[in-house]
């Protein structure tokens, strides 16, 4: 029973991060798009980029830390 624990310890963290990590890449992406398209006057193309590429860069931290997971967990 200590054993299914600890797994859903794990998982819970595990989805912590990446749900922090997500929120991080997008949250800074549009804060760096809208303060460089205030400053050049842009706006609103700068934000969408950086959204976009906080989108994914967040999703293939997901997929490279889900398959880390997968491998660790088979191995075991």
């Amino acid at each position: 029973m200590d054993n299914n624990r600890l797994t859903v310890v794990k998982a819970m963290a595990i989805g912590t991060s990446i749900a922090g990590t997500l929120a991080s890449l997008v949250g800074g992406g549009y804060l760096l798009g809208k303060y460089l398209d205030n400053r050049w006057g842009t706006e609103p193309w700068l934000q969408i980029i950086f959204i976009l590429l906080g989108l994914i860069l967040g999703g293939s931290y997901l997929v490279l830390t889900l398959r880390k997971l997968g491998v660790t967990d088979d191995k075991k």
